[in-house]
């Protein structure tokens, strides 16, 4: 017999070589049907996986987080199978399970799937569903031996050049090789899964891309099929309708229907904002301005381009050229002027600015600093560049050019607490301006790529660690994905459809002061090394701006609104009170246009709706003799006739 422990703190006896299934039976047949995988000693693992004496043991259901995970993580199996039977020349890369759901890569080298063989492929994957087929690990001991590891080899076509080389580096980090069948179905997989097929009901394929293998443009082009599941119907049927509803909400759409943005194949990943993009875009910048200056930063303005060497010394050089924009000299031939020469050696060869960090250094080294200054904050709407390749562009969330609300404080490491607090405090204030109340906090640790020693890393985390706990504030921890400089934390707002954005990042940086020889006189009159402390809080304004256009669906707060009026006269005869209210309208810093043409009013009145304005004053006789408006509010409809100063008025406390 064996012993296990639950986590209400009691025992169960179980016979030895019985597995958390057996576990969950014991316990009851309601537990038997829900349970979907277990936590042994810390590690998620299959019902299936026999129990060790001792074993501390938590049944996972669908309530559990980490269920849906498991879930989706077997849909994609189910995915891959379904493909290879109606795909018989394709072959299989990998499909791990992303937030709502998963996705398989598949090489195709012939044809390639479309969203048209959506149907075909669900059909499928439901009727592998209905015929539960058991989910069966599978350690291989030998792979020349194990008969598991010659059907994975074989499932699709035997020549599968990604499986050879997953396994070879799984070799060399000297790990055991695991496979999971199903029916006649084997893939490469850690696990865990649930029991089996029969709870995959409820998966729907939700789109396709392109991708390549190992994110290498110069290696195989895959395609990406996109998917989800849930445990039941309700669920799915609720979050196919968040879907259908961002779709109604892409930014790219909206932006092309309400005259805010557009792009060009002549400047890839380069937004142009028409007029009424950029007031938005300016209003962002101008709010983010104001909240700034009432909290002591000085804003800066630095180079766009700066020489290559700067971006040796900041390690962005090392850690980042893949993403970088570098200059190029060309020069006609002294000879022939028909003939250029390319790519003509340098003195001082430069590249475009990828992050406003190292200028901020530079103007802080412009002169000596005292602690008595700290804690000094520097600003900067910053435009850098980035290369970002076609495949992962995305209208305003994924860009070459963007502007961060980039700043940078230099302090003490005594004063690194009362910074963090401040900043999580603004941030808060920032995205409540919005609406965008729904803030989840991450910690995120030194990522594989880094700079500084142990030491220094160790300190920063620990800064950041002490400063979120002094404050009592709830947060994640993420595991190796900090900056290459330095530990972060990183701010995560939910839209009105319930969709994580990360946006804010506040990045703890020992290197780079000391890099660069920054530093400052302290109280004891001897010279140290300042702490840098990175952050931005829309992150990217672009961006931002993309998450607001969708959060909104087109219809931003008035306070916000490319155009917040728009005046109508019903006929010519009253044109010259609809421009007298227009200017009055202007007079008063609202953003107004008024409708001339010759065309219906209900016409005028649809185009309005259309653009989505907050309101529309149309007018009249009555309007006209009375020196009055009658405002039309796109979301509480036709108001009372009122003067323009009530109206003012309303405008004001809308604000507030």
């Amino acid at each position: 017999m064996i012993q296990v422990h639950l986590p209400d703190g009691s025992a169960r006896e179980l016979e030895a070589g019985s597995s958390a299934a057996d576990l969950a039976s014991q316990i009851g047949p309601g537990l038997a049907r829900a349970a979907v995988a277990a936590v042994v000693d810390d590690e998620v693992c299959d019902l299936s996986r026999p129990l060790s004496d001792g074993a501390q043991v938590r049944l996972l259901t669908k309530r559990d987080p980490e269920a849906l995970e498991i879930l989706r993580h077997s849909a994609a199996h189910l995915l891959a199978d379904a493909i290879l039977r109606i795909f018989p020349q394709a072959q299989l890369a990998i499909g791990p399970v992303v937030e709502d759901g998963f996705y398989y890569d598949i090489y195709m080298p012939d044809g390639s799937i479309t969203p048209e063989a959506f149907p075909q492929i669900e059909a499928e994957m439901k009727r592998l569903a209905k015929e539960s087929h058991a989910f069966e690990r599978c350690q291989v001991a030998d792979k020349d031996a194990d008969e598991a590891f010659a059907r994975y080899r074989a499932i699709d076509g035997g020549h599968n050049k990604f499986k050879h080389e997953i396994v070879q580096d799984i070799e060399a980090r000297g790990e055991e090789i695991t496979l999971y069948r199903h029916g006649e179905f084997v893939d490469l997989c850690r696990g865990p899964h649930v029991p089996n097929t029969g709870w995959l009901k409820f998966a729907k394929l939700t789109a396709v891309s392109g991708a390549y293998w190992r994110a290498d443009a110069d290696r195989e082009q895959l395609v990406r099929v996109y998917g989800t599941a849930f445990f039941g119907k309700g669920e799915l049927k609720e979050h196919l309708h968040r879907l259908e509803e961002a779709r109604k909400r892409d930014h790219r759409m909206l932006g092309e229907q309400l005259d805010l943005f557009h792009f060009e194949e002549e400047a890839p990943g380069f937004p142009f904002f028409h007029a009424k993009g950029a007031t938005v875009f300016n209003l962002l910048v101008d709010t983010m301005r104001n909240l700034l200056r009432r909290r002591g930063y000085f804003e800066l303005k630095t180079p766009l381009v700066l020489s290559e060497k700067l971006w040796h010394v900041s390690g962005h050089y090392d850690n980042y050229l893949e993403n970088m924009f570098f200059t190029k000299l060309k020069l006609r031939d002294e000879k022939d002027a028909a003939t250029i020469h390319d790519n003509v050696e340098e003195q001082r060869p430069m590249a475009l600015k990828p992050m406003n960090c190292p200028g901020h250094v530079l103007v802080y080294k412009d002169r000596n600093h005292s602690h008595n200054e700290f804690p000094l904050r520097f600003s900067e709407m910053g435009l850098v560049h980035r290369r970002e390749l076609s495949g992962v562009r995305h209208g305003l969330f994924r860009v070459q050019a963007f502007t961060q609300d980039d700043a940078h404080h230099f302090c003490t490491p005594e004063q690194i607490g009362d910074e963090i607090c401040m900043l999580i405090d603004f941030f808060r204030e920032v995205y409540g301006l919005f609406g965008l109340d729904d803030v989840r906090i991450e910690l995120s640790t030194r990522p594989e790529k880094s700079l500084g020693s142990d030491e220094i890393w160790d300190q920063a985390e620990s800064a950041l660690q002490g400063a979120l706990d002094a404050g009592g504030i709830e947060y994640q921890v993420n595991e190796g994905d900090g900056a290459f400089y330095g530990p972060k934390i990183d701010f995560h707002i939910r839209d009105v459809l319930k969709r994580s954005w990360q946006c804010g990042t506040i990045q703890l940086d020992f290197s780079m002061p000391d890099r660069f020889g920054c530093t400052y006189v302290g109280a004891d009159g001897a010279k140290h090394t300042p702490v840098m402390i990175h952050r931005a809080c829309y992150g990217s304004v672009e961006r931002f701006l993309g998450i607001l256009i969708e959060h909104f669906a087109g219809r931003f707060p008035t306070w916000l609104a490319p155009v917040q009026v728009l005046v109508i006269p019903v006929s010519a005869k009253f044109i010259e009170y609809a421009r007298e209210v227009h200017e009055q309208l202007l007079d008063a810093d609202v953003r107004t246009e008024v409708n001339l043409k010759d065309d219906r009013v209900g016409y005028k009145i649809r185009e309005a709706s259309l653009q989505k304005l907050p309101y529309v004053i149309v007018v009249g006789e009555r309007e006209t003799e009375n020196r009055t408006v009658s405002p039309r509010s796109r979301d509480q409809g036709e108001l009372d006739e009122m003067t323009v100063a009530a109206f003012l008025e309303r405008l004001t406390e809308e604000r507030a």
